[in-house]
């Protein structure tokens, strides 16, 4: 835990000094002898903390009449500060982020633990209150980052750093959450653009594991009582497995891979039928399809969700081939799967999964994920888009897709990636995260969203926006993975038009650091490889 102070005032009424609030933040003796700023009844101060963070807003008061009330309103943006619960979808959610304090004198409160990058102090009693210190008790993760990222082009390596504050954030130091807002929870599928992009922060962290075994809790039901999940829970061991090498663990496990494939197997028919009559296990109403929300009740939800499983049944054989297991249930399903007449879709993601499963060319696939530039991205599914950018040789595309999608987000003031984000909505021109509620105008926060997020609701600290940064490390610098834990590499790098790129990659043999310029239009590489890692061409 460490202690966090705002970097300034967005806007007060009622409140006499507050700059005193500014210097009392450096102020090392004890808070009770600080100098106080008076808000009035009826009075209120907002304040900026700079970047999004998960902690605890503490306030700290000087001598004040009681019975005096203060009300928290802690905020991902300046507008969700201002509102009330219910306005514009804002709530609770998953964290106490509105709630009133009783005050004392000479006292201090800690409000409840949430995301958020703005905090509105209010006044909600009739007597004046003598606020002294204001400060965030930020939650950290403690793990050490051992990955990193550099090019040329600063304004990738802003989103770069970007996507490992939101990260940080999202990897907390005994789970890894969706959001820290909203979402404080794993969800499996969600898991596996985390799983890319924390990985490469942190190398192997036990984390990881945490989240895998939590299959355990869905006996009876689909993984997260989602059937999309159980295929995703598969394709993330491959994953997992993949980018470890932890051999232990996976055998430790494998017996679940064997129960999800007899799971799909009792659903899909020979001829490529899909029914759920004979199959026991529960989920969510109506999402027998899901795959995600912009898709969901669509026809396009179905074409995805069979992409998916295709996609889990050769993870699946992939860990048959390594650690043993009868692979018939599995090339049955895959069998009958090919039998379905999959119809192109309009869907980027949906196309993407194609991709992946090997169900669609790069022919077919080029038009379809290019078209419109960033248009048609969604956050959770980016790290999908990218992938298949790349592996059709659209990597240069694939990298300029990255920059105007997330750099729009950041343009409107975000210091973390969110849980969804439109191009379509840059067409109105909306206010950002730190405007004040202007009726003339839309605000990006309060006015957007879809779904589940709609309005304030929307998470803008979400960690499965941020698996593309597998890509800054498969694509630009090369490293390929040939053998599962690094123990053999392949370098191919792309520089899409900068003169140097370098990173590290934490391996369970140790750091790989690598280095590449463009000198007389040729690409000279540096690289250092650890004891147990192979370089083959």
């Amino acid at each position: 835990m460490k202690r966090t102070n705002f970097t300034r005032i967005i806007k007060t009424d009622g409140v006499s000094d507050a700059e005193i609030l500014i210097s009392n933040a450096k102020n090392k003796t004890h808070p009770f002898l600080y100098p106080t700023c008076e808000i009035k009844e009826n009075g209120y101060v907002i304040v900026d903390f700079g970047n999004e963070l998960c902690g605890r807003l503490h306030l700290a008061f000087g001598c004040s009449r009681t019975p005096a009330l203060v009300r928290v309103r802690l905020g991902e943006s300046v507008y969700e500060t201002c509102a009330d619960v219910g306005e514009k979808n804002a709530g609770n959610y998953h964290s106490l982020r509105d709630n009133l304090y009783s005050v004392v004198s000479w006292g201090d409160i800690s409000a409840s633990e949430s995301g958020f990058r703005f905090a509105r102090i209010d006044n909600a009693g009739s007597e004046s209150i003598n606020l002294a210190l204001v400060y965030v008790e930020e939650y950290e993760n403690g793990l050490l980052v051992k990955g990193n990222f550099s090019c040329s082009d600063e304004r990738l390596n802003e989103i770069y750093k970007t996507a490992e504050r939101t990260l940080s954030l999202c990897v907390r130091d005994d789970d890894i959450w969706d959001g820290v807002k909203r979402d404080r929870v794993s969800w499996i599928g969600d898991f596996y653009p985390e799983l890319l992009g924390a990985y490469a922060l942190y190398g192997n962290v036990l984390q990881f594991e945490k989240v895998l075994d939590s299959i355990k809790c869905f006996d009876g039901h689909w993984v997260n009582d989602i059937p999309a999940y159980s295929a995703w829970w598969i394709i993330c061991l491959e994953k997992y497995f993949d980018l470890s090498g932890n051999e232990e663990y996976v055998k430790s496990v494998i017996s679940y891979v064997d129960k999800i494939v007899d799971d799909f197997s009792v659903v899909i028919g020979e001829n490529g039928s899909v029914s759920y009559k004979n199959n026991k296990l529960k989920y969510f109403c109506a999402n027998e399809f899901f795959i995600d929300w912009p898709t969901n009740g669509s026809k396009d939800s179905e074409i995805g969700w069979r992409y998916l499983v295709l996609y889990a049944m050769k993870c699946a054989k992939k860990l048959y081939a390594r650690f043993g297991g009868d692979t018939k249930k599995a090339d049955d399903i895959i069998e009958s799967l090919n039998k379905y007449d999959y119809k192109p879709s309009e869907f980027k993601q949906v196309t993407a999964l194609g991709v992946l499963a090997g169900k669609i060319s790069a022919a077919d696939a080029k038009e379809k994920l290019m078209k419109g530039g960033a248009n048609g991205m969604t956050s959770f599914m980016s790290f999908a888009i990218i992938e298949a950018l790349r592996m059709i040789g659209e990597g240069d595309f694939a990298f300029s897709v990255i920059k105007e999608y997330f750099g729009a987000m950041m343009d409107l003031g975000a210091t973390t990636f969110w849980e969804d984000f439109d191009m379509e909505w840059l067409k109105d021109n909306p206010t950002d995260l730190e405007a004040m509620p202007d009726n003339s105008r839309k605000n990006i926060h309060a006015d957007y969203g879809k779904f589940c997020y709609l309005g304030l609701r929307h998470s803008l600290c979400h960690g499965w926006s941020c698996g593309f940064i597998d890509f800054f490390y498969r694509h630009i610098l090369g490293v390929i993975p040939v053998e599962s834990g690094y123990k053999k590499i392949k370098i191919n790098p792309h520089m899409c038009g900068m003169s140097f790129a370098e990173g590290k990659i934490s391996t369970k043999h140790g750091i790989i650091s690598v280095k590449h310029s463009v000198v007389g239009g040729k690409i000279e590489t540096a690289l250092i490889l650890p004891d147990g890692v192979t370089l083959v061409k």
